[in-house]
């Protein structure tokens, strides 16, 4: 289906633009949607066979006195990427991390919780780079290779999506594995992007980022476009999990006053600053038929009629 063509008398401002917004949203979406408990728990059951044990096979009794070599893209505040080096530590006495992060904020955060809770990562050597990823790789000394690679919904903030998804596996070594996770094109927000794409645009004007490192980024990008370009150039890759990050939008079907939470849940999922207040017009009144049609109604247990918007996301392990 082609995209709708839209007019739209006031510009929206893709979120991702304004540092700020985004990280009020996010973090509302992490709350509602459970989304760092599940992967969590995602960790806690089933990284060691689909990771840990795959690798231990391959590099265990050949690294010598060398450590595993783990890149993180995106790595955030680093709640998620611990779990997994944690997991690897298991296995692996020596492990050198390279944490890659636009986010001044967030890695400052990462940081803060390695050096408070320093006896949990002895014999983990980081690595710190607080840029994109498009400028740590062109400065990587030539023939650099990493064992494993972790991209936790970070895939939509590298670039162009084939030739960011070539590097990374360009980047691994032969025996190593990449674990990303991204939500799909056909449900939720993957398909609401699909759809709508300039949504996800950035218009060229001056950014309200308070962020120094801005990021060129394919919102877009989903899973379904990652194993199309994983099939593309024969990549073996396994689809290991898939699971639904639900978002309650209630309060704007059924009430006369929209809550400031589900105001931020419409910012997340459209990836608009305040859409919710955005000047009603063609784009606006297009995106919430679109989501209208893809509410799942269920009652509560009062008896209510409940909203919700799901998502679903794929984790990914793509090995060489």
């Amino acid at each position: 289906m082609a995209a709708p063509i839209f007019q739209q008398k006031t510009p929206l401002q893709p979120l991702y633009c304004n540092h700020d917004c985004y990280w009020v949203a996010i973090k509302e979406y992490y709350q509602q949607t459970r989304r760092q408990e599940i992967q969590a728990k995602w960790t806690e059951e089933e990284f060691d066979s689909y990771v840990v044990k795959v690798l231990s096979e391959k590099f265990g009794d050949k690294l010598d006195d060398q450590p595993l070599r783990v890149l993180g893209v995106g790595s955030g505040e680093g709640n998620q990427e611990t779990l997994q080096l944690k997991k690897l530590k298991t296995k692996f006495s020596q492990i050198s991390a390279t944490v890659i992060e636009p986010s001044t904020e967030r890695i400052s955060k990462y940081q803060d919780m390695v050096r408070q809770n320093s006896s949990d990562f002895t014999g983990i050597e980081y690595n710190w780079h607080n840029q994109t990823f498009h400028q740590v790789v062109t400065s990587m000394e030539a023939g650099q290779k990493y064992h494993f690679i972790t991209i936790l919904h970070a895939i939509y903030f590298v670039g162009e999506v084939e030739d960011s998804v070539r590097k990374l596996y360009e980047l691994l070594e032969p025996g190593g594995i990449i674990f990303l996770i991204a939500i799909t094109g056909h449900t939720g927000m993957g398909f609401l992007m699909k759809t709508f794409p300039n949504l996800a645009l950035e218009k060229q004007t001056p950014s309200a980022t308070t962020e120094p490192q801005r990021v060129k980024t394919n919102y877009f990008t989903n899973s379904t476009v990652v194993q199309s370009i994983l099939k593309k150039y024969q990549m073996a890759y396994t689809h290991a999990s898939s699971f639904i990050e639900t978002v309650d939008l209630t309060t704007y079907f059924t009430d006369e006053e929209t809550t400031p939470k589900t105001k931020l849940m419409l910012d997340f999922i459209t990836m608009t600053v305040k859409f919710h207040e955005s000047e009603p017009g063609e784009i606006f009144n297009q995106v919430m038929d679109f989501i209208k049609r893809y509410i799942r109604v269920k009652k509560s247990d009062q008896g209510d009629d409940k909203y919700y918007f799901d998502t679903e996301c794929d984790i990914l392990v793509i090995s060489k």
